[in-house]
């Protein structure tokens, strides 16, 4: 089979083929060794460094398929190298006996000989710093290939030779199926291979966000999609069509959430590959389905948004979930299941037939986590290789079931090295024939092979798992090998969970090293607690009309559309003075939408980052609809003068606030607070009091608070200048009291009495 994948880093493996064959790095300057075993180096002196990369091997040989073998050859030096060889050998006669030996040799330190030639290339002279890539075909034939005669796994050593000299080796495995073999038939051993059908790529649409903010929704034309009959739509969406819809009046309206470009046309490329391989489990996330209108087929679905189960349990803080927005009822087995209905036009009947999977989060699944997801109503959970800790002799069924307060939960464990290679990890950092796509495929069907053969007459059902983020080329690489593997027998996630039990008990092996940080998720509750504290503020505070959480969760906001409810109420809102309960339940549906994909089970950090950056913008520009519009300087004449302050209200709900003012001089001040209320889409004017002592100038700071005194919003700094004038009584008071003081000095100095010598 013909795989393709890109150059990848420089790798280090064994220097020689031989008995005495010792490690060598492909990126250092030193350790290459000639044929005796002598140091090359000291022989030749700086000698360049060298690469090998699999860039295509035949994963599954058959007595019909050939052996075909793609390497590229690397010169990562500054000095050219003359043209050479590349020789692949194998052992047509060795069976790995144990899991260490064939680890061994992944990582070029098992003395295993390789006297069987496959087949030799030439290498073209390659310049300093370039690559050259060399295919090695062998026809099925050949006694190359006719010379193996058993089954399984073999060595596959690769040699890069210039002048006699061996530069660089690279070890990988060469997979033999018992097709057209004379040996006995042993049973296949059961492999679930499943993955999550989810993303961390979501995106938030600024425009209709804004959209929404200022109920600008346009009507409710059916077209654009509205929530379905049970009033239950979920993910915030607009219909099925992502980019949006035009109505008649030519408003555009498009998903307040969405996916990137990259993200659509991947999802499109992966329901090709998944309709191909009908074996693949699909654990599906229903809000990423209806975000990526697509439409595979499915074993069962997981829950919403890729919510992380196993940290919310580990974090044992539901108050803090619930003030970030995420409630129980938004990630549970049953609201999985209504919404994949919703999407797929069903009833709520006929979703209750989808099974429902727990996918394991960035913890390990601990008791209290097991516990949680009973409760959710997950029966049936996938977890990772961390779950059981031990380690057994050889592999065995990774089915468990846990008795815990909540009911028995039965846990799908995944075997270790099968997972590593099907996510793209090899299985040890010295694995260098797994640096590619190519050499751990390779690896894989060797290890898948390896087990079988450990114990080729015990029943087991092993799971692998594919990553969140595997590709579309990936997946078709890795089950079209896996369909040829006769020694395998694909089952379904249904099977494997009602296979005979490895273990039943009421206690968790979990290894603790495995649980990752919680630190994140607490900063992100944490923030996103204060974004919808403030949607909440500008609710109950700052809405003339105000609405309390009572009013809002009335509404069940956790299982409604935002755009929806902001389409039904547009007609409403044309009266500035309506009830904006509706309003704000669609304001806080989104907020909720966002931060549960901010608290998914994928790694990548930067899409939890992005969401609860998003929340805060959507409560920024909430608050920020209400602002004090600029005004000029303020010139002061007399002791006392009015300063003029405009608020402008773009919100579509009347809103009644505080407006503060405080200047920085003592001499001239302002009145310090008034009320004001200013209609939807309106403005309205308040004035402050000036009173001055002298003359001078000063800024006066005039801000907004909501009616609770908690400032929000801008600051709008207007600079006031008092000049003093006679133009009332008490400044001619002052005048003539000053006249007479001059007077009396006067008359004091001509009729003191003198000094005889003055």
């Amino acid at each position: 089979m013909a795989l393709v994948v890109a150059p990848l880093s420089p790798v280090s493996a064994w220097a020689d083929g031989s008995d005495d064959q010792t490690e060598s790095s492909a990126t250092s300057d030193t350790g290459n060794t000639n044929d005796d075993g002598s140091d090359a180096d000291a022989n030749s002196g700086d000698r360049p460094k060298q690469s090998l990369t699999i860039e295509q091997s035949t994963a599954v040989v058959t007595d019909t398929s050939g052996f075909h073998l793609k390497v590229m050859v690397a010169n990562n030096s500054d000095k050219p190298m003359a043209s050479g060889t590349l020789e692949v050998s194998t052992n047509a006669l060795l069976t790995f006996i144990s899991r260490a030996d064939i680890q061994s040799w992944a990582e070029g330190t098992a003395p295993i000989p390789t006297p069987n030639e496959i087949g030799h290339v030439t290498v073209p002279a390659i310049p300093a710093g370039g690559t050259v890539t060399v295919n090695l075909d062998v026809a099925s034939d050949r006694p190359a290939l006719q010379v193996i005669e058993t089954w399984g796994p073999k060595p596959l050593l690769m040699s890069y030779i210039v002048d006699g000299q061996i530069l660089v080796n690279l070890t990988s495995f060469l997979t033999r199926s018992p097709d057209g073999l004379n040996t006995a038939q042993t049973p296949a051993m059961d492999l679930t291979v499943a993955m999550p059908l989810t993303s961390d790529n979501w995106q938030v649409n600024a425009t209709a966000v804004n959209n929404l903010v200022t109920d600008n929704t346009g009507n409710s034309d059916s077209k654009q999609g509205t929530a379905t009959s049970s009033g239950k739509a979920g993910a915030i969406t607009n219909g099925k069509d992502e980019k949006g819809t035009t109505d008649s009046a030519g408003n555009t309206s498009g998903q307040l959430i969405t996916l990137s470009e990259q993200d659509e046309t991947a999802a499109q490329a992966l329901n090709q590959a998944l309709n191909r391989h009908r074996k693949l489990q699909v654990v599906a996330d229903p809000v990423y389905l209806k975000a990526s209108n697509i439409n595979p087929d499915v074993a069962g679905v997981m829950q919403p948004a890729d919510f992380d189960i196993t940290t919310y349990s580990a974090l044992d803080s539901g108050k803090s979930y619930a003030k970030a927005g995420v409630t129980d009822e938004q990630w549970s087995a049953d609201q999985s299941q209504t919404l994949y209905a919703s999407d797929e036009g069903e009833n709520e009947q006929s979703a209750a037939k989808t099974s429902t999977y727990a996918w394991q989060g960035n913890a390990g699944w601990s008791m209290d986590a097991l516990t949680k997801a009973s409760e959710q109503g997950y029966s049936t959970v996938i977890a990772d290789a961390s779950f059981d800790s031990e380690q057994s002799d050889t592999v065995h069924t990774g089915t468990y079931v846990v008795n815990t307060d909540a009911g028995d939960v039965t846990v799908l464990k995944e075997q270790a090295e099968l997972g590593e290679l099907a996510q793209g990890q090899p299985t040890s950092k010295n694995a260098n024939g797994e640096a590619s796509d190519a050499g751990r495929l390779a690896r894989l069907l060797a290890q898948s092979a390896f087990y079988q053969m450990e114990q080729p007459y015990t029943s087991r059902n092993l799971l692998m798992t594919f990553s969140r983020d595997s590709s579309a080329v990936w997946i078709d690489q890795v089950m079209g090998a896996l369909e040829q593997a006769s020694w395998l027998n694909l089952t379904d996630l249904e099977t494997m969970a009602k296979a005979e039990p490895y273990s039943v008990s009421d206690t968790v092996n979990l290894d603790d090293s495995s649980k990752s940080q919680v630190s994140a998720a607490r900063t992100a509750l944490k923030q996103l607690a204060g974004s919808r504290g403030d949607i909440m503020r500008l609710a109950g505070a700052v809405l003339k009309h105000s609405v309390d959480s009572d009013d809002v969760s009335s509404m069940d906001i956790s299982t409604l559309d935002p755009q929806a409810l902001a389409r039904q109420d547009a007609a409403a809102t044309a009266a500035s003075n309506g009830d904006p309960t509706s309003w704000v339940a669609s304001l806080l549906a989104a907020h909720d939408s966002m931060a549960l994909r901010a608290l998914s089970g994928s790694q990548q950090t930067d899409t939890s980052q992005r969401m609860t950056v998003a929340t805060r913008a959507l409560a920024d520009t909430l608050l920020g609809k209400v602002s004090i519009t600029p005004s000029e300087s303020v010139s002061v004449f007399s002791e006392s003068a009015k300063m003029p302050v405009t608020v402008s209200n773009k919100l579509p709900y009347a809103v009644s606030v505080k407006v503060n003012s405080i200047t920085d001089s003592m001499q001239i001040v302002t009145s310090r607070t008034t009320d004001i209320e200013i209609p939807a889409n309106g403005e309205a004017q308040v004035s402050f009091t000036i009173r001055v002592s002298t003359s001078g100038s000063t800024v006066a700071h005039v801000s907004l608070a909501d009616r609770n005194g908690q400032a929000f919003g801008n600051v709008q700094n207007t600079a006031i200048t008092s000049v003093m004038r006679i133009s009332d009584m008490s400044g001619f008071i002052i005048i003539g009291f000053a006249v007479l003081l001059g007077i009396v000095g006067l008359w004091r100095q001509f009729n003191r009495k003198k000094d005889p010598d003055e």
